[in-house]
């Protein structure tokens, strides 16, 4: 029966897919595809019984496609679980245009801040257990941040600080209202001058090698910087989510990567994600690209004299990193990320395996702010509306859906990766959305809004 619905869902997109004049959907060629799903700890459900329009599934199919023929993506992936059900699944294009790899359902990816929620609930983790509360300084456990100072001006090219009027709190770190920052994110203080001057880089991009250095290192390094604004009043996006990474190493005596293994991917069979690819596993890894300074976005593309270049990075994820980071150091697959977002969505529980409590996640998952981003001096944040917007523990949070200008749902919580990664967790409606491409930076189409657009203008239950 699962096999039939999927072949009626495929059938429908094929045939609006020809109306439309796109190419032919790859949406799960009969392959045991759900011998696969099913391997993975998901059950396989018709869309129109969990509460869909397979017409405006087909749309959505249409639009993934297009993607790729116009060239904005090499290839990606989508899939939604409703009801806890995997009800749709799409692939199309390559993992790799220079070596005509296929994209596959077991592609690798490089996630990036989509990392951020899995060392949230690590962090949670350890909350359950008493070990820390969110109100603590993070001095208490890494000395390095006791004194901090906040970046208030210049005077003759030199910055000007004033002492810090209360210490950071985890609590801040995990809504990005610390006065950290990201070296890539200017200012008119000189803070990401301070931190690319100080090579202040947690998850490497094209970086050289961080041999030599350990995650206690790169964080005692970004305590040496100053704050962009006094802690709890500004949210600002940063490297707070590593520091978390290396509270999780001080606190539980575990390396990161090794609690991260035993702790959440072993029990949440969440096997393909780590912090590097092994040599078994390359032919999976999907290559990354870029966008050139000056590219018409409109009309050039992967084919075009001028169009996206790839980004070689591959290197960089073939040996475990020296700075393991929990901020965007991860690599997984849409598998595994399902099963993390199935575990948030489910209230800590996935397949059977309780890593968090209901009230946990549920305390997690709404807004931690007072009032949204436009309230902390951020409306807008990688050319998309904040406004509707707070942050949880990990995750943004819809607070006000008009606001936001979209169709999206109250409670709402999502976030992405800067190679366009993204998911969303709609508890109203029960439903987890993945999408997985590898295009730098993450703000060069709007994939976003677009796909909550199609797929919850196909709901109808």
């Amino acid at each position: 029966m699962p096999e039939m619905a999927l072949a009626a869902v495929n059938l429908l997109q094929w045939v609006y897919a020809q109306v439309q004049g796109a190419p032919r959907t790859a949406l799960e060629e009969n392959d045991n595809a759900d011998a696969y799903w099913e391997s993975q700890g998901f059950a396989i459900a018709d869309p129109a019984i969990v509460g869909f329009c397979p017409r405006h599934l087909a749309r959505l199919s249409a639009y993934l496609e297009k993607q790729v023929a116009e060239q904005r993506v090499a290839g990606l992936q989508f899939a939604i679980i409703k009801d806890g059900n995997l009800c749709y699944h799409h692939q199309a294009g390559h993992a790799c245009v220079e070596e005509d790899r296929a994209m596959t359902r077991n592609t690798l990816f490089r996630i990036y801040s989509m990392t951020k929620p899995i060392t949230s609930a690590a962090v949670m983790m350890l909350y359950e257990q008493g070990l820390i509360q969110l109100d603590d300084p993070i001095h208490r456990y890494i000395p390095s941040f006791t004194t901090m100072n906040v970046a208030v001006g210049s005077e003759n090219g030199d910055m000007l600080t004033n002492p810090s009027e209360s210490p950071i709190t985890i609590q801040q770190l995990l809504t990005h209202t610390s006065g950290l920052s990201y070296w890539f994110l200017k200012d008119d203080l000189g803070v990401c001058d301070e931190y690319e001057r100080k090579q202040v880089y947690f998850a490497l991009l094209t970086q050289p090698s961080q041999e030599g250095q350990t995650l206690k290192d790169m964080v005692d390094q970004l305590a040496s910087c100053p704050l962009r604004f006094q802690p709890g009043t500004e949210w600002c996006y940063s490297n707070a989510t590593d520091v978390l990474g290396y509270l999780i190493e001080v606190v539980s005596g575990l390396s990161l990567p090794d609690f991260f293994h035993q702790r959440i991917f072993e029990p949440l069979g969440m096997s393909d994600t780590a912090f590097h690819v092994p040599v078994d596993k390359r032919d999976r890894f999907a290559a990354c690209y870029t966008v050139p300074a000056g590219m018409n976005l409109e009309t050039e593309g992967f084919r075009s004299q001028t169009g996206y270049q790839r980004l070689v990075n591959e290197e960089v994820f073939y040996e475990p990193p020296a700075v393991p980071s929990g901020g965007g150091g991860l690599v997984s697959t849409m598998a595994d990320y399902l099963k993390f977002c199935q575990m948030i969505l489910g209230g800590g529980v996935f397949n059977g395996y309780r890593l968090l409590g209901a009230q946990t996640v549920a305390f997690m998952t709404q807004n931690h702010l007072q009032g949204d981003l436009g309230d902390y001096k951020q409306p807008r944040f990688l050319n998309t509306n904040r406004l509707g917007t707070g942050f949880g523990l990990g995750f943004s949070v819809v607070v006000d859906p008009v606001k936001t200008v979209s169709n999206v749902s109250l409670g709402e919580c999502s976030w992405g990766g800067m190679a366009s990664t993204a998911f969303w967790i709609d508890p109203s409606a029960k439903m987890a959305c993945v999408f997985m491409t590898q295009l730098v930076p993450s703000s060069t189409y709007p994939f976003r809004r677009q796909l909550r657009a199609l797929v919850n203008s196909a709901l109808v239950d």
